[in-house]
Formats: C-alpha cells, structure tokens, sequence
C-alpha cells in the first residue's frame, strides 16, 4: 500500500476517478499538478521559519490574552496532545504552531516578522483556490454535480497551521510523538511538508504505519472526520501521526509543515449526502453543525 500521486491536472472524469479510489481505499493521496506558484509557498515557509527562530518569550505574546477572531494564536511545545482526541492518554506533542484563519480566535499577530501577515494571507487565499478545484473532484467521484459542496463552503471557515518540530532534545518520554495519533477534524487539510527524520505516517488497514515521503512541489490531502460523516464512511478520515526520529539521526531533524484545513463555514449542515445513503446503509450520523463538530474534537486534544 501507498498514498498515490495524482496529477489533478488532468481530464477531470479520469482524476475525478483516481481521487474517488484514493478517498475508499487509504483516505490520503499526493497532489501533482495543482498550479500553486512555487514563491507563495516559499513566502510562507520562510516567514514562519522566522516566527519559530524567535525567543520563547517573544512568541508567547501571542499565546494568551482575550480571544479575538481573526488573530493568530501561538502553541508552545507540548501544549496539545492530539492523541487524547481519540480518548487516548499520551505526554504533549513535540511540536510548535502558529493557528490563523478569518474565523479562528486567536490573540494578535506577531511584531516579527513584519512579511508574516501578508504572507499567511496570500497562502489562504491561494490554498483556498486548490480547495475549491479538489471539491469539485471529490463531489464527481461521488456521482454528484461539481459545485455540490459550493453552498456549505460559502463564506468558509477554513484555517491555517504552520508547525515547527524542532529537533528533539533531551529524552523522549514513552508514548510521546511529534504529533500523536489522530483523524483530523474537519473536511479535508492539503499539507506541504518537507522531508526530514521523524515524519508523516498514515495506519494501514493492519495497524501498520506507512510512511508519506514528499513529493518536491506536492500537497498531500487527507480527509478528516467531516467528510467521513459526510459520505456515511464511504470515505474514510484516516488515523495519522508524525513521528520522532531514530536518536542517531535527531540532528538535523527540524521539519516544517503548513497545513490548509479547508472546511466549511460554521452554520453549514454536515449530514450524510444522498448518494451515500441507500436501504442497505443507512445513514450512521445525525446531522451536526461544522462549527460544533469541529469545536468538539479541538477541546479534546487542548484538554478543555
């Protein structure tokens, strides 16, 4: 088994087809082809790059205060353990984040750097693209009409995650992951990593891990939990985690993700679609607001 890569470039009948196989059979897959310029990612990546080299105290600014929407909001290391949003117990991730979106609550935008703002928001608007053209193709997979998902993303409210995995120092205590193991929440979240020691891997149908080793240029999409409700599990939000590198290759083992969670907006109805739903499977889910299904999972994983 592997996550496939697909040039979503291509006829839309056939990629539509490779993205519906992708989406039954693993929940993940590589996206080639995708037309997002190269200098927006790397705008990104270096401003956040930036924001991570800071002082501790200078980042914890912007981790505390009065929630506002629309502010970013700072994650120290091991203050989220994403394995407790699957009800397991396990020592806070190794890891550092910087959360934004238009709807997201947050506490300021940081003082440096000062391209950080513009380069966050050139990124949403670009990834927001992308997600329009992978919604397209998920409703064809699914025998429906290509805007079918367009009225429940009208007005969305995606986010933005920019993590940091510093290099491991010190021991690691057991059970502890960079990111522990998890679905995500929402509908679907487009990542672009970089390939370094302790990475992406995804459970195999055996409870095996299988690593996702980058494509240079690529995205890696999965689906999270939302999607699944959405399509009465035809489609599966798969159990995922980053892990930490071997001792002997812990140097030069920093990594870089940013992560594009494209949901809809809060009031939109998740409940199941039509085509997924027959006398032989029936509806699983009762209908839910993205909004409290998102907030749900999220207050597990902060420990709320």
């Amino acid at each position: 088994m592997s996550v496939p890569v697909i040039d979503i470039s291509g006829d839309p009948r056939k990629v539509a087809a490779e993205v519906g196989a992708a989406c039954r059979e693993i929940g993940f897959l590589t996206v080639v082809g995708h037309g997002v310029p190269d200098e927006v990612v790397e705008r990104t990546a270096s401003a956040a790059r930036t924001f991570f080299d800071l002082p501790d105290a200078e980042k914890r600014v912007v981790a505390d205060g009065e929630p506002t929407p629309g502010l970013p909001a700072y994650r120290p290391l091991r203050s989220e353990s994403l394995a407790a949003s699957l009800g397991e117990k396990a020592p806070g991730d190794l890891k550092e984040s910087l959360d934004w979106g238009p709807a997201v609550t947050g506490f300021g935008w940081p003082e440096r750097p000062p391209e950080l703002r513009g380069a966050l928001e050139e990124y949403f608007a670009t990834l927001s693209g992308l997600g329009g053209r992978l919604r397209s193709l998920f409703a064809r997979a699914l025998g429906l009409p290509d805007d079918w998902f367009e009225e429940a993303f009208r007005g969305h409210s995606s986010s933005m995650r920019v993590v940091n995995y510093p290099a491991p120092e010190g021991d690691v205590e057991p059970g502890q992951l960079r990111a522990g193991a998890h679905t995500d929440y929402g509908c679907m979240t487009i990542l672009r990593t970089e390939d370094a020691p302790g990475g992406l891997q995804v459970e195999t149908p055996s409870g095996g891990w299988l690593d996702v080793r980058p494509v240079p240029g690529s995205f890696v999409v999965n689906l999270g939990d939302m999607m699944a409700r959405w399509t009465n599990d035809r489609w599966a939000a798969t159990v995922h985690r980053v892990s930490v590198p071997p001792a002997d290759r812990a140097s030069g083992s920093r990594r870089q993700t940013i992560v594009f969670f494209n949901d809809p907006r809060g009031d939109a109805v998740i409940e199941c679609i039509p085509s997924c739903v027959n006398p032989a499977h029936p509806p699983r889910y009762e209908p839910v607001t993205a909004l409290g299904h998102v907030q749900a999972k999220a207050a597990k994983a902060l420990g709320s």
